[in-house]
């Protein structure tokens, strides 16, 4: 098992380096579990939050790669894929409690031309659990979807 550390690192330290993400800048997003959320995103670093299904949610990403379709000139469509986690207080059944749910993703991007948005559409899998009052009532494999607007600088 030691021996797959400097691997793991080297490839870690590999896929940060090349750390291309969706447009920097704010946004909106709905989908499930959260309705309704806004985003902040740097350099394939997206932190965002809002309300969910259940409470509120927050969570933290890492876009590692994207990569351009070559659909046609002037046509700016890209995919993506990251990984990140993220947290939500939820009250679910009256049971209330923490929700974590570390997970990877894939998303296309579609950057209008001249114009200072783009639209985006994801999909999160994962394994999410419960803490405190949720531990024993949720958990397991799951996914989460999101379609989003961001206004970029």
């Amino acid at each position: 098992m030691k021996r797959w550390v400097p691997l793991v690192l080297l490839l870690v330290l590999a896929v940060a380096s090349v750390g291309k993400a969706q447009s920097d800048g704010f946004g909106i997003y709905s989908g499930w579990p959260t309705w309704i959320g806004a985003q902040y995103q740097l350099s394939g670093f997206r932190l965002g939050g809002g309300m969910a299904f259940a409470g509120l949610a927050a969570g933290a990403d890492f876009i590692a790669f994207e990569q351009a379709f070559p659909v046609a000139p002037g046509f700016d469509l890209s995919w993506y894929a990251g990984a990140g986690a993220s947290v939500g207080f939820w009250v679910i059944s009256g049971n209330s409690g923490i929700h974590l749910f570390p997970h990877v993703l894939a998303g296309v991007e579609y950057a209008f031309p001249m114009q200072p948005f783009s639209v985006y559409g994801e999909l999160q899998g994962g394994f999410g659990f419960g803490l405190g009052g949720l531990s024993g009532v949720i958990g397991g494999l799951g996914f989460s979807a999101r379609a989003g607007l961001i206004f970029r600088p």
